[in-house]
């Protein structure tokens, strides 16, 4: 057990064996990295990672739950208790968010708003060790949340896609997977298909460049301007006599 005091000597050495050769790593890293000129671009997304705090903001968690921007302003309300309701009761509890309550059964319950134990047992996700340790509290919080202010979305809403624009996301999918195989790197960790959507329906409405990582940064350096340059029509792609992507223009 690692939360047990004091650490056996094996425990010692096997916590200092994952430390003691990362000096030596990260310089073999750099080096590796800097050959391939990719450096710069190791350096942006540890950069990315600076910025990230053990911190749990209750405002930016709330912002980050799945769905909840769809929720009608009472529901996103109680949904903002429940967030807050939760972070207290597993700090409380020394326990992971996740086991006091996990975020597709409390966008549900705020979603759903029940005013008793029965009707939320019917939500997905409660299941009823958490019914019977905590299903009194998430009432309360929810009968809270009805009390707060609603509390509308106030962000930039992204226009629903065109089902014309599925041909043309897979045209951009097929360029930027031929980029990533060519640079030995996941497709994942330079797009998703959420990404390039945004992307093909900013140049098709006209609007300005949408804030996704596909045209930002070293992702923009190794493939977001050709992107944008097939979207105009001013690059092309095919398939060569080797079945491979070609990209021409």
């Amino acid at each position: 057990r690692w939360d047990a005091r004091p650490l056996s000597d094996e425990q010692v050495d096997y916590a200092r064996d994952d430390v003691r050769h990362l000096l030596c790593l990260a310089q073999a890293l750099q080096e590796r990295l800097g050959a391939r000129g990719r450096l710069e671009w190791a350096r942006e997304e540890c950069r990315a990672l600076e910025q990230i705090s053990d911190v749990r903001e209750p405002d930016a968690v709330f912002a980050r739950l799945p769905r909840v921007n769809g929720l009608d302003p009472r529901a996103r309300a109680v949904a903002r208790e429940l967030v807050g309701w939760r972070e207290e009761a597993a700090r409380s509890a020394d326990r992971p968010i996740a086991s006091v309550l996990n975020d597709a059964a409390l966008v549900e319950v705020a979603k759903r708003k029940p005013r008793d134990s029965e009707a939320l047992r019917q939500i997905r996700g409660m299941n009823e060790g958490t019914l019977r340790r905590r299903g009194k509290a998430v009432l309360e919080a929810v009968e809270r949340g009805r009390e707060r202010p609603p509390l509308p979305y106030e962000g930039e809403r992204h226009p629903p896609p065109d089902p014309q624009d599925a041909p043309v996301v897979a045209l951009c999918e097929a360029l930027v997977r031929a980029r990533a195989m060519d640079a030995e790197l996941a497709y994942e960790l330079i797009a998703a298909r959420a990404d390039l959507q945004q992307v093909v329906t900013a140049v098709r409405t006209g609007a300005g460049e949408p804030g996704v990582r596909t045209v930002e940064g070293w992702r923009r350096e190794l493939v977001g301007e050709e992107l944008l340059a097939l979207l105009r029509g001013d690059r092309a792609l095919r398939v060569d006599g080797m079945h491979r992507v070609v990209i021409d223009g």
